[in-house]
């Protein structure tokens, strides 16, 4: 049975990890995982996010379980497999099961994070949206075999098709176009966790424009984003650059 190539998207919440999520479900043989790791990184916080019972018991909950279900999905014959991460999720957790797969590290500007994510969770902090964790975890990666590389998500919505041409190149991936369209509403391999977070991206049908980066923020949101625009510009200065505009 040839083996099941792993794409491990890396992500921040709001960073059109979700839309994302479903363009890749759209390759042919391409499986999807939704936040492989929320169940331990809840366990793990103790953090009360929306819907937290229910998740808990509708996705593993070890380490352990998280990664065989991983590997399960592996031996189930399918060609490609995208694992929507989040790399918060990834503290203390192992990355052995991922040495041989393509990472790509989805970032986006801190102000558009937070100001979306503080409408569902007022109390987000710089650990709540991954971008300093993208920053170890880009390096950790660094002595993997597979290839890596960090992509703007705006820079990809502002022309999704070129992007994709040079995103799937720079990981030995087909080209497909069909990953530009897919159904509006649930997916079935949504997370227990969709009805809190994925409403709008329920009402798409594929990728929009990008959205401007908007007002500043003020109080402590605007502290928050000062704590990680550092992070997400050390990123930047490395992004596959794709030749479409500058998103700062």
């Amino acid at each position: 049975m040839p083996q099941t190539r792993v794409i491990h998207g890396i992500s921040g919440p709001r960073n059109i990890s979700t839309a994302l999520m479903y363009s890749f479900a759209k390759r042919p043989g391409c499986a999807v995982i939704d936040e492989p790791f929320y169940g331990p990184y809840l366990q793990r916080t103790g953090l009360e996010h929306p819907g937290r019972d229910q998740i808990l018991a509708q996705i593993p909950n070890s380490v352990e379980a998280s990664v065989d279900r991983i590997l399960s999905h592996c031996e189930q014959g399918y060609t490609e497999l995208y694992l929507k991460n989040m790399a918060h999720h990834m503290v203390e957790m192992p990355w052995d099961w991922a040495h041989q797969a393509a990472h790509i590290f989805w970032i986006r500007h801190p102000r558009k994070v937070i100001r979306s994510f503080a409408k569902v969770w007022p109390h987000v902090g710089l650990a709540d949206i991954g971008i300093e964790e993208q920053v170890e975890q880009w390096k950790l990666l660094g002595d993997f075999p597979g290839p890596r590389i960090i992509v703007d998500s705006d820079e990809m919505l502002a022309n999704p098709n070129l992007a994709f041409s040079k995103i799937c190149a720079a990981l030995k991936l087909p080209h497909i176009e069909a990953m530009f369209q897919w159904e509006k509403g649930p997916k079935p391999y949504d997370g227990p966790w969709s009805p809190y977070w994925y409403a709008k991206v329920h009402e798409t049908a594929g990728f929009g424009p990008p959205r401007p980066l908007g007002e500043t923020l003020t109080g402590r949101y605007l502290e928050l984003e000062q704590q990680a625009l550092p992070y997400y510009e050390e990123l930047w200065q490395q992004r596959l650059r794709l030749n479409t505009f500058q998103s700062i």
